[in-house]
Order: C-alpha cells, then sequence, then structure tokens
C-alpha cells in the first residue's frame, strides 16, 4: 500500500509553513487518491501540542485518508562532512514514506555524514534536505531537486533564494552550503563547501 507522509515543523506550538504542506498533500492526494477529498489545516492537525520549543509533527497518509500523526522533539544532526554519490536513476518525486532510495544513497559513502546526490551530473537533494548554496552576494538552490521540499518553496517565494542550474563540478565555485528541509530554515545547518568531498564517491 502506498503511504506518503508530511512532517511539519512545529515552533513554541505553532506550525511553521503549513499552507505549503496541504499544498503538496493535496497535490499528492489528486495523483494517488483521487477518491478523497482534499485536506484543510483542521484535517491536517486538529490539535497541537501547546509546548515550547521545536517539536516535528509527522503525518502519515494513504488511500484510507490520514492514518498516523505523532509529535516527538526535534534536533538539529551534527554534520561535519558530506560526500558526493551518484545515481542517474534515482526517482523520488513524492514524499513517501519508502526511503528507500535515499537510504541507498546514504549507505554509498559510511565515512561521511551525509551525502549529496548527484544525477546526470546535476546536484539535487541530500538524502532528506533540499541544498542552497552561497557565492559570497546570494543564495542559490539547484534548479533540479529530487524532491521541491517545503521550506525550499517557502524561501524561493519570499526572494531569499534563487534557482540555478548547478553541476557537481560548480560546487568549488561556491563559499558555503546549507541544508534545508521542513525543520531547518536557511543557515540552520551551514557548511563551508571544502567540507564536500568532491571526488571520491561521485
Amino acid at each position: 500500500m502506498c503511504q506518503f507522509v508530511e512532517t511539519i515543523c512545529i515552533q513554541d506550538g505553532k506550525a511553521r509553513n503549513l499552507r505549503y504542506h496541504i499544498d503538496r498533500m493535496n497535490r499528492t492526494i489528486r495523483q494517488f487518491f483521487p477518491h478523497l477529498t482534499s485536506v484543510t489545516e483542521a484535517d491536517l492537525l486538529p490539535q497541537i501540542p501547546q509546548e515550547s520549543g521545536l517539536q516535528k509533527a509527522r503525518v502519515v497518509y494513504s488511500a484510507e485518508g490520514i492514518t498516523e500523526r505523532t509529535f516527538a522533539p526535534y534536533a538539529l544532526r551534527t554534520i561535519q562532512s558530506i560526500a558526493l554519490v551518484e545515481d542517474n536513476e534515482i526517482n523520488y518525486r513524492w514524499k513517501s514514506t519508502d526511503r528507500t532510495p535515499l537510504t541507498r544513497q546514504r549507505e554509498k559513502a559510511p565515512h561521511a555524514d551525509e551525502v549529496i546526490i548527484i544525477k546526470d551530473g546535476c546536484v539535487t537533494d541530500t538524502s532528506y534536505t533540499n541544498l542552497c548554496f552561497y557565492d559570497g552576494h546570494e543564495w542559490f538552490t539547484p534548479d533540479t531537486p529530487l524532491l521541491p521540499g517545503t521550506m525550499r518553496q517557502y524561501l524561493l517565494d519570499q526572494g531569499l533564494i534563487k534557482p540555478r542550474h548547478i553541476l557537481a563540478t560548480d560546487i568549488p565555485h561556491y563559499q558555503r552550503v546549507s541544508l534545508i528541509n521542513a525543520m531547518m530554515e536557511l543557515g540552520d545547518l551551514c557548511l563551508d563547501v571544502s567540507a564536500v568531498e568532491i571526488i571520491q564517491n561521485c
């Protein structure tokens, strides 16, 4: 059975970028479960724990509708090294609970804390985030993500980042790389590009 998931950031009892999650969820429903009605904010998170700090909400849904809602405290991972891995066949267009295509990439570089997946020579995503690169003046996000995330779309809509075609060979021309997802804003997890191993796994 196909299952999909939305991961939503809850900051001090308030959901972040909820409209973007609803939009993506409804696109998925139209594609895979057209018999279901569109979801609203009340459907997605009818109750939010009113706790201080950062919480990760996980909403799982399938042909039966929403089947699971969980909340858990969230802390950033520590990442100091990133390896490039290549897969020209990888496909993760929809946010499925089956993350096998992504975990396989992570397993290619056990010596690194995280990987950047290269497809047809182009920079896509890490195993769990979108990417932004800083050239000393502006932030750019690859125009070839595996899964266009909600934080990525929010930052694009706000004009804080710009889309750009970025090849693996372009990475050394940037200064910084920021990993972004629903739980991490631009700059929350940021490394010098020197932390990216360019050759070993790609």
